[in-house]
């Protein structure tokens, strides 16, 4: 049995005989939405394009592709079945506009379109299609329109499809928001926006030659941004309960792969690494790509987090202030955060406003909504870390910033050690060492205790799993900064930061007095750890001073 691998045209799966996870319900729901026009945003290979392509196929009027539905779900589906290859379908996808400038995406957003009109290519030959329009086709064809001119390409083309079939027009657009990423991180956003907005308004608002407006992204791009013009469009994220189920792999799916592949004994592990996504009222989805390579592989690999460089999450991260950094680091720890997420995002908005990476780590698969409650233009969000992959590679981010810093994961694993071993010189004389390195005593300066507690969280988040780590958690008579509980020694070290603005030995001890008065270690008695060690540690500028019990 083959796997589709990088296989993304349903017609080809079939017709090869690959593995396929039946989603064709997808269909029959989608023809039930009494909207016109239709957005779902999903991550980033979650089955959006095998799902469009999939489309295609039911409803164009190109040939019969009937066969290609044998035996699957959608067959039992009457009212469905009316539509089947009964339209004219434009399919096209935006994948590949990821360039450097706008010239560039430009060109290729008009290659797309060309290669659309292609496809149709025997309405030069149609006696239903004017002659002037039929010049307008060629101009396309050649790329000889200015850009203003291509901005209606596609509501033309539905035009002439109509025309010529006397048939209402499908038109399915993949990926619509990449040009718009490519836009945000290499400068040319307004350009592209502008442009989109243009182009999609066209196809899509009261367009009377229209059926049906699929588009499919990783983002609900703020509606005054590119639909703005737009009314009759709805959009289905991925904190809707609708079509949960149909992009990415439910629990009863992947152990039914793992049946058909014998390889039941390997539930858990595939479990751990590539489910936890929450989409709607799914509460179990597994990144289809991930499983898909694990079951071919047999072995766990960050499959996904591999098909992309990751750049805008990486850069997010360590460009970001201590916020994001502190609660990162919480996260890899297995904590959740809780966040209210702007249901559309501008991505401009990242720029000014530090709490709008939450959304786009959210919409883009890399943290998950265990919980949610929608209010007007918000949701708020209990958010997570969905699996084992996506935290070795915020571990593998954390550990390239301290790299940058000439920090290295065996020297912090070793500088904690100090502290199990209640070597307060060693640890003061190593940590002000790292003190010295990192940044200037500027970058302490603001919300100075929090700074601290965040850089010492990330050193702690590259340790991988041997330890547990806790941050702000109430324990005794209080909430201590930091705890680290040792996975393989019942020991764990509880640490209490303060900033000092004199003798920073004596605000140490203070610090220490604070744990042992608050009963922080209650927590820990209670989880039978009886080998604690209390850290009181002062900072002032870029040096420190510890005090331990």
């Amino acid at each position: 049995m083959l796997l589709p691998s990088g296989i993304d045209d349903f017609k080809d799966i079939i017709e090869g005989n690959y593995y396929y996870i039946d989603k064709t319900g997808l269909i029959g729901d989608l023809l039930r939405d009494g909207a016109n026009v239709i957005l779902i945003t999903r991550p980033r290979r979650f089955g959006k394009s095998l799902n469009f392509s999939m489309i295609k196929y039911f409803f164009s009027n190109e040939r019969d592709y009937s066969y290609l539905f044998r035996g699957l779900k959608i067959e039992k589906d009457p009212l469905a079945l009316e539509y089947m290859n009964k339209y004219p379908v434009i399919h096209i996808t935006f994948k590949d506009a990821k360039v450097n400038t706008w010239e560039d995406n430009l060109s290729i957003i008009s290659e797309v379109l060309r290669n659309a009109y292609k496809e149709h290519i025997y309405l030069l030959k149609s006696e239903k299609i004017f002659d002037f329009d039929k010049e307008y086709i060629q101009a396309v064809l050649r790329k000889e329109l200015k850009e203003s001119e291509i901005r209606y390409a596609l509501s033309r083309l539905t035009e002439y499809l109509e025309a010529h079939f006397g048939k209402k027009v499908i038109l399915l657009i993949d990926e619509y928001d990449v040009p718009i990423e490519s836009g945000y991180v290499n400068g040319y956003y307004e350009q592209v926006v502008d442009f989109m907005r243009g182009m999609l308004t066209a196809a899509l608002k009261g367009n009377p030659s229209l059926f049906k407006g699929l588009l499919t992204g990783v983002y609900r791009v703020a509606k005054e941004d590119i639909f703005s013009g737009l009314n009759n469009l709805v959009v289905y994220t991925i904190l809707d309960d609708f079509y949960s189920n149909y992009f990415g792999f439910t629990e009863e799916e992947v152990k039914k792969m793992l049946s058909d592949f014998n390889m039941e004994d390997r539930y858990e592990e595939i479990k751990e690494w590539y489910d936890g996504y929450f989409f709607g009222g799914a509460k179990s989805i597994y990144n289809p790509w991930s499983v898909i390579n694990y079951i071919s592989m047999k072995q766990p690999q960050a499959f996904w987090v591999n098909t992309s460089s990751n750049d805008l999450i990486r850069n997010l991260i360590t460009e970001s202030g201590t916020g994001v950094k502190e609660q990162i680091s919480r996260l890899i720890a297995g904590e959740d955060i809780k966040k209210d997420i702007k249901i559309s995002t501008a991505l401009r908005d990242i720029t000014y406003d530090k709490e709008a990476v939450w959304g786009l780590f959210l919409f883009s698969g890399y943290l998950t909504a265990k919980e949610k409650q929608i209010r007007g233009l918000k949701a708020h969000c209990t958010l997570a870390i969905p699996n084992k992959e996506l935290r070795e590679l915020y571990i593998d981010i954390f550990e390239t910033w301290l790299k940058g810093m000439e920090l290295e994961p065996n020297g912090t694993e070793r500088l904690f050690e100090y502290l199990f071993e209640k070597n307060s010189e060693a640890f003061e004389r190593e940590f002000n060492e790292i003190l010295l390195k990192v940044s200037s005593y500027h970058t302490f300066a603001d919300e100075a205790e929090k700074v601290y507690q965040a850089f010492v969280l990330g050193m702690l988040s590259v340790l991988g799993e041997r330890y547990e780590v806790k941050s702000e958690r109430e324990s005794g008579f209080g909430r201590y900064d930091v705890v680290i509980i040792d996975r393989k020694v019942p020991r764990a070290i509880i640490m209490e930061f303060k900033v000092s603005e004199g003798d920073p030995a004596k605000d140490a001890q203070k610090a220490l007095e604070q744990i042992e008065s608050k009963k922080y270690e209650a927590d820990l008695r209670d989880r039978g750890i009886e080998n604690i060690v209390k850290a009181g540690i002062a900072f002032k500028g870029k040096s420190c001073s510890c005090r331990i019990a």
